[in-house]
């Protein structure tokens, strides 16, 4: 059928709006788990009240300790939407990179006496430093080296699906003698003769600025040592606006994030996207609400995987 532009819009609204109830309950129980790792990426938008007709707009993604990812879509990249989307009331730890709003975030909760922690990611500092390589060869590379002891051993402990208190015990005896030794050493660099607005000098600005942060994960086995499974998460979002380039209106921007929240979840449950969003889409409307967590991501992953498995790319065609 020869279906109009808008006709799938309204159809895209319509499946969005019915959708949206999952998303709040899979929201309601990542905050519950008291673990949420946050990054943000921008799109551009178009809206016509907005002169030049376009401006940028983020997807603030959330990921769970199961899996789940929630992306919510913000016109501005201002700090209140963080706070905003976790709420007066949550406690546990929050991942994420260095960007200001986290750290706020975490000192207002704990000035309403909340237990809130901000784990960082060392992912974000390596990168840093892997840019001031030229500066200064040996010294960078030895930094990276001992960056790279501490993966290896988060590499051991996920080879041998350690569970989080292993983990935990692990890090405090292999990992936390290399944290403290990097500490020490970024701290003597920068009170020498390094220029602070060098790339030397600003990797070390950044790796201190977040250094407290990077040892969350050193006392708790759930945390993950960087970020990466979030980026990760955004990279779909990212490919997708080279094809596209704009949300088309603000209001598309909050149905596109619903679509990517149970798509994206739905893969890192290891399950065929396309399969898991038909059979949701087919039965919700006739679920009763005490039924509905059976048409989460988790469970239906739970469920369906032996039949609907996700599927892997063709390695020897893509090869050829």
């Amino acid at each position: 059928m020869d279906l109009s532009e808008s006709t799938m819009s309204d159809a895209a609204d319509k499946v969005a709006d019915q959708l949206a109830i999952l998303v709040a309950r899979i929201k309601e129980r990542m905050i519950e788990g008291g673990v949420v790792r946050s990054d943000e990426t921008y799109i551009r938008y178009l809206d016509r009240i907005i002169p030049g007709g376009s401006a940028r707009g983020y997807f603030w993604v959330y990921r769970g300790l199961d899996g789940d990812v929630i992306f919510d879509w913000q016109t501005s990249r201002e700090h209140h939407h963080l706070a905003d989307w976790l709420g007066a009331d949550f406690e546990g730890i929050l991942q994420s990179d260095g960007y200001e709003a986290y750290e706020r975030y975490c000192e207002l909760q704990r000035r309403r006496g909340k237990d809130v922690r901000r784990a960082a990611c060392l992912a974000h500092i390596r990168r840093k430093f892997e840019k001031a390589l030229k500066e200064r060869p040996a010294l960078v590379r030895w930094i990276l080296k001992i960056i790279g002891r501490l993966y290896r051993t988060e590499a051991m402990l996920r080879e041998h699906r350690a569970p989080p208190e292993v983990r935990a015990r692990v890090r405090q005896n292999l990992s936390r003698p290399l944290i403290r030794l990097l500490g020490k050493a970024f701290r003597h660099l920068r009170a020498t003769a390094i220029l602070p607005k060098s790339t030397l000098g600003q990797a070390l600005n950044y790796a201190l600025g977040q250094w407290s942060a990077m040892e969350t994960y050193l006392e708790d086995g759930r945390i993950e040592i960087d970020n990466n499974d979030t980026e990760n998460d955004i990279r779909p979002s990212a490919v997708s606006k080279k094809n596209w380039l704009f949300i088309g209106h603000p209001e598309a921007g909050r149905r596109s994030a619903i679509l990517y929240t149970l798509l994206i979840s739905a893969r890192n449950h290891g399950i065929d996207p396309q399969a898991y969003l038909k059979d949701v889409i087919e039965r919700l409307p006739s679920m009763r609400p005490a039924d509905l967590d059976a048409l989460l991501p988790s469970a239906w992953a739970a469920a369906h995987r032996a039949k609907h498995p996700l599927a892997k790319p063709d390695r020897t065609a893509t090869a050829a």
